[in-house]
């Protein structure tokens, strides 16, 4: 079994006006065996490129094998992602996790939050999740002056309190947006909530204010009792994090930062 080792991943960088890795180099020293699930775990990087606002091609740059095949020509940012996202059962991922994770805070002067990666890409989740909902609860009838209203019963099923008492009770900063605070459980746990009101609410035929909130409300209670008999914990009490702004801040400075490490490396060997 071949161990990732950070002297030959250095060593097996290429050069074509920047530093890149092969990808299909890269998939052997993580422990993949096949294209197909490597390339799962590419394509899940990229979408935290896209997360971030970081052009995808810039970091994972198509290429052509001479067989024809597609392939990419990864940066060390790319190389970082994917070794993030990979599985972790693997033992070379784990090493390759915590090799470009020194290397990126070495950059950075600072520890990179834990599950950052994961936790952008579940805040997106759920974005997308509240889009779905505002859907679901315009085919209902609900009145845009009734929405607040609407999401505030799913917060009280889930919570057994409203969205301003939650915020009070977890110390949250007054104006700012609770979801960009939550970790990667509490923010898991509401995509689950959102997606479930909204199916049940079209399953139902769910329709006007009355209806729609009391679904919320006893969807959010029912993931509610699921979380406290999986883990014992209620969800209020579930501990806030940073601001998941600063989160994206950080790793697109890992960008920058990697960027700028192999460019004067490439300066010391002209």
């Amino acid at each position: 079994m071949n161990i990732f080792d950070l002297q030959q991943f250095e060593d097996s960088a290429k050069e074509n006006g920047q530093r890149y890795w092969e990808a299909t180099e890269f998939m052997d020293m993580l422990g993949y065996e096949n294209w197909v699930s490597f390339k799962s775990v590419i394509q899940k990087s990229m979408s935290n490129c896209l997360s971030l606002g970081i052009e995808t091609e810039d970091i994972f740059i198509p290429t052509t094998r001479e067989d024809g095949s597609k392939s990419y020509k990864l940066t060390r940012f790319a190389c970082f992602l994917i070794a993030m996202q990979a599985d972790s059962k693997k033992p070379e991922v784990i090493k390759a996790q915590i090799a470009l994770a020194a290397i990126a805070e070495s950059l950075l002067e600072e520890k990179l939050s834990e599950e950052g990666i994961n936790r952008i890409e579940e805040r997106v989740k759920l974005t997308d999740a509240e889009k779905h909902l505002g859907g679901a609860a315009k085919s209902a009838g609900i009145q845009s002056g009734q929405y607040g209203i609407f999401k505030d019963a799913g917060f009280r099923g889930m919570y057994n309190m409203s969205l301003k008492q939650l915020q009070n009770y977890k110390g949250a900063e007054s104006g700012k947006t609770l979801y960009d605070f939550m970790g990667i459980t509490e923010l898991a746990a509401n995509t689950f909530r959102v997606t479930q009101t909204a199916e049940r609410m079209k399953k139902n035929n769910v329709t006007g204010l009355n209806q729609s909130s009391v679904t919320a409300r006893e969807v959010g209670s029912e993931v509610r009792d699921i979380m406290e008999r999986s883990s014992g914990a209620s969800p209020e009490d579930l501990p806030l994090e940073g601001n998941i702004s600063s989160v994206k801040k950080q790793i697109k400075s890992t960008n920058r930062a990697m960027k700028k490490l192999d460019k004067e490396s490439r300066n010391k060997d002209t």
